[in-house]
């Protein structure tokens, strides 16, 4: 009784493994698949071509409402590209509620200003909680034809795979790294970013979720 006992257990811990290893192995062709669509679609702030606006993804800010590093890094690339002239408009997409330290869109907007941006140039989008809903919401509220999305490298291809598949014209220029960020902070994004590609591979072939206010 024993023996059929242990060796139904290794057949099932046979088939356990199996699963685990056809969903790695699965999980990481949605990874490379994802990350594909950055291809040929990145460029310098020095190179990039002109477009209808900067797409500037929110991220964390501080409790004083001012940015944390990625998202300076963000805001200093759309400066950057702004003055180069690379786009008339630049969509501030991201949390636009909540206090000092919770409304990523005011910060942004604070950040830019006080850069010298002026504000008729600055368009706010309060609703870009997601990713997705940041990229759905550029095309289908704010009327953007072509886009600059402005974002750090590991976001950067998961993005432009969202616009690929939204219909949004898109490239993407990576925020320039000026502070080296913590080892906390680049193992908290190289762990994220896996399952954040996962659930946009999701949300576009099998979910075909759309963005806040695009249904």
């Amino acid at each position: 009784m024993s023996g059929l006992f242990l060796q139904s257990w290794r057949s099932v811990k046979r088939w356990l493994l199996g699963c685990l290893f056809a969903a790695g192995l699965a999980c990481g062709l949605v990874y490379l698949h994802v990350g594909a669509a950055a291809a040929g679609a990145v460029f310098s702030v020095e190179a990039v071509p002109v477009c209808d606006a900067l797409l500037v993804l929110g991220a964390r800010i501080h409790a004083d409402g001012t940015p944390y590093d990625l998202l300076r890094d963000r805001l200093d690339t759309a400066l950057l590209l702004w003055q180069r002239g690379a786009a008339r408009r630049v969509l501030l997409s991201g949390r636009g509620t909540g206090g000092l330290g919770e409304n990523e869109v005011a910060a942004m907007r604070r950040y830019l200003e006080a850069a010298g941006v002026p504000e008729k140039v600055l368009v706010d989008d309060p609703l870009g909680l997601r990713t997705l809903d940041s990229i759905d919401r550029a095309a289908v509220i704010f009327s953007v034809r072509t886009a600059i999305v402005v974002t750090n490298d590991f976001h950067l291809p998961r993005a432009l795979y969202l616009s690929r598949n939204r219909g949004l014209p898109a490239i993407g220029v990576v925020a320039n790294e000026r502070v080296h960020y913590t080892w906390a902070t680049r193992c908290r994004n190289a762990l994220r970013e896996p399952l954040a590609r996962l659930v946009a591979w999701f949300d576009i072939e099998v979910l075909h979720r759309r963005g806040q206010g695009c249904e």
